[in-house]
């Protein structure tokens, strides 16, 4: 698909920055697999002047096209902008999993009896129940991260938070968050209980 690309065109010629604002084209590979670009008249007349001025070469010239029409991110538009936001993703992404770390060493089978998983209501160590989910990755690189960026306008509150919803899927829970689920789930739905650890009912009496 094509899109519209600003581009920023620079080249310094004794001492003085020449700038301007390349819109480009990009619409998509050709044949032999390369991809075509389409720049504004403007910048190319810009390119020209500076030739003709003797500021710089023809080879020169080509060389500069060559440079703003690949992606800084060497894959495509979506990682140049998700590029910038990528390291402190990361770094949030590792603080969000300390954080549910220490959440998750602070459980004890006391304060935390339970393990709900997908609709399922488990003991906290039912052996068939999957583990505690952790919050999501948001990528092992830029272009899988470019997922999450692109749909979400690069919000990294938005995105984080959407991650941390994982923890959602399978958690570890307290008689009282238990007691609310069970309120708010459809009541026509079948038995939230697993079949295989039986966990008591909350306020359910003591064995014995």
């Amino acid at each position: 698909m094509a899109r519209v690309v600003p581009l920023s065109l620079s080249l310094e010629v004794g001492g003085h920055q020449y700038v301007t604002q390349v819109w480009a084209l990009q619409t998509g590979e050709v044949a032999d697999g390369t991809e075509r670009w389409l720049l504004d008249s403007t910048a190319v007349r810009w390119l020209l002047d500076r030739v003709a001025d003797g500021d710089i070469s023809a080879e020169r010239a080509a060389e500069l096209v060559r440079e703003v029409s690949r992606w800084n991110s060497d894959c495509c538009y979506w990682c140049d902008l998700a590029t910038p936001a990528y390291p402190e993703v990361l770094r949030r992404h590792r603080d969000a999993y300390e954080r549910w770390q220490r959440q998750q060493r602070s459980m004890t089978p006391e304060t935390h009896p339970y393990l709900l998983d997908n609709g399922t209501v488990h003991r906290w160590d039912c052996a068939v129940a999957p583990p505690v989910r952790g919050p999501g990755h948001p990528g092992t690189d830029v272009h899988t991260y470019a997922a999450w960026h692109g749909p979400l306008n690069g919000d990294v509150d938005r995105i984080m938070a959407v991650l941390w919803e994982e923890t959602r899927v399978s958690r570890r829970i307290t008689e009282g968050e238990l007691e609310q689920w069970l309120l708010q789930r459809n009541h026509h739905a079948g038995s939230p209980w697993c079949r295989r650890c039986s966990p008591e009912p909350p306020g359910a009496p003591e064995p014995g």
